[in-house]
């Protein structure tokens, strides 16, 4: 009887023990006992392919194993997730093929395919992302499927990566964000000078007194004027100078030789007079009938009119009201913007350069954005190498047209570019961060992983620089966002690198 209640209760303990969810997995066989010893190593890649960046994370491939893809896909044009897209993933060699689609995504731009491979050996990974503007191909060649997660572990080393910063996708889509790939170009040399808008010649025009006298203005320095318009009296002092007098005179002399004149023609007709002695007579009365009709144009009972003789503004004024002028001085300037002059210095160590000049940009010295010469329809008018004793500088001039941008006397950064360069790495000014006189940018050695690195500029456009140290073709560096990423690099709460979307 004993014996049966020993082996009954022997029973008993074996089958708790057997359902308990601690003890799963105890008895496995040495294979997966082994596996289990080992994290599952995890890889990543980052391509880019028609203006479209593929990032994408997964672990590696085991025999049996389910591999869970993260896989992120970025517009690079605004750098912003891929929407409304469908992807299909292909795990494939020359005897094997294993596919999976989605039709959507998780989360925007991010895709969770999964694949459980058959067979060790080696593999390529397609990624084909179907866009409305048509279909992506992303290939990742030699993956290869191990037999075990202990195999994998062994070939794939996780290494810490130093000093390498992570930005997250869904940070930089949140943001302003954009990366360019650094590629030899042709550029050009910079003559970095200072400029002032000027009025064009044809754009402005000098008021002089008409008479002499007492000056009675109307209006003041900035007014708007039209052609035309009255701006000022001379009212004459004295009997040389009574402006009424001139008037009748002028009257008198007009009516006498038009008198002359009507006399004399039926005597040419006749030929009792000669005709150069008629030629004489006309002339005469033509002449007295032009001054008398604009002296009466232009004269009133307060004064000699004197009007703007072109559409404008009052740039300058010379003259007080009320001042005694005397005719031929100049009472002020009215001013259009029809045409504009930038007129920019040169040195004389540039001379060389100054007549290959064949563009130009130009910022508001308060940093308002840049304007190359084509925003505002410019054209160079000026670039001959030449100084005299009046200016020790080259002038080079450019014409533009009338714009929202540019107005007479303002102060510009002028870079002036001439000649051409090969072969050079440029990056966008915007891609700079300036520490304590050093240069640097960020430079993407992963879908999420920077480092920043020193360069050595020169030559700026304004837009542009040249890199002359630290970076090579086919680097790609952070053109928009480089702030962004200096922040997270001074971060004390940085994120780890992986996802768990």
């Amino acid at each position: 009887m004993k014996k049966h209640i020993y082996i009954l209760l022997l029973c008993m303990a074996s089958m708790l023990y057997a359902c308990n969810p601690s003890n799963k997995g105890r008895f496995t066989d040495s294979h997966e006992q082994h596996d289990h010893e080992h994290e599952h190593p995890t890889l990543s890649y980052t391509l880019f392919q028609d203006n479209y960046e593929l990032f994408v994370e997964f672990p590696a491939l085991v025999v049996g194993h389910k591999s869970l893809f993260a896989a992120h896909f970025t517009k690079l044009s605004t750098y912003k997730p891929a929407l409304e897209c469908k992807l299909e993933l292909s795990l494939f060699n020359g005897h094997s093929n294993i596919t999976q689609k989605c039709e959507g995504s998780v989360s925007p731009g991010i895709y969770r395919p999964s694949i459980i491979p058959k067979e060790e050996g080696s593999y390529k990974i397609l990624f084909l992302l179907e866009t409305k503007e048509g279909n992506v191909q992303f290939e990742i060649p030699n993956i290869t499927v191990y037999a075990s997660v202990d195999e994998a572990a062994h070939a794939i080393s996780n290494k810490d990566e130093g000093d390498v910063i992570t930005y997250l996708k869904e940070q930089a889509w949140k943001t302003e964000f954009g990366t360019e790939e650094i590629r030899a170009q042709e550029y050009y040399s910079v003559i970095h000078t200072s400029a002032r808008v000027k009025p064009h010649p044809t754009s402005e025009a000098q008021v002089h007194a008409n008479a002499s006298g007492a000056l009675m203005l109307f209006n003041t320095l900035g007014e708007r004027l039209k052609k035309g318009q009255l701006i000022a009296l001379v009212k004459g002092a004295g009997i040389d100078n009574n402006t009424t007098l001139q008037l009748n005179e002028a009257k008198i002399s007009f009516q006498k030789s038009k008198a002359d004149y009507i006399r004399s023609e039926p005597l040419s007709k006749s030929k009792l007079i000669s005709q150069k002695a008629f030629l004489d007579i006309k002339s005469r009365y033509q002449h007295d009938s032009l001054m008398y009709h604009q002296l009466a144009k232009q004269i009133t009972e307060d004064g000699l009119r004197i009007e703007a003789p072109i559409d404008g503004f009052i740039s300058n004024i010379m003259v007080a009201n009320g001042a005694i002028v005397k005719s031929g001085d100049q009472l002020l300037t009215i001013t259009n913007n029809n045409s504009l002059i930038i007129e920019s210095y040169v040195n004389q160590s540039d001379y060389q350069k100054v007549e290959g000049i064949f563009d130009a940009n130009f910022s508001v010295l308060e940093g308002k954005g840049m304007i190359n010469l084509s925003d505002i329809a410019g054209e160079l008018v000026a670039n001959t190498a030449f100084v005299n004793e009046g200016n020790l500088r080259i002038p080079v001039g450019f014409s533009v047209s009338k714009n929202d941008l540019l107005m007479p006397g303002m102060y510009l950064e002028a870079y002036l570019k001439t000649g051409k360069l090969e072969d050079a790495l440029l990056v966008p000014l915007s891609s700079i961060i300036e520490e304590q006189g050093q240069y640097y940018v960020f430079v993407q050695i992963g879908g999420e992983s920077f480092v920043k690195r020193q360069v050595e500029i020169t030559n700026s456009d304004g837009l542009n620089a040249q890199v002359v140290r630290g970076l090579i073709v086919g680097d790609r560096i952070v053109i928009q966002g480089a702030y962004q990423i200096k922040l997270a690099a001074l971060s004390s709460d940085l994120p780890t690198h992986g996802h768990a979307h």
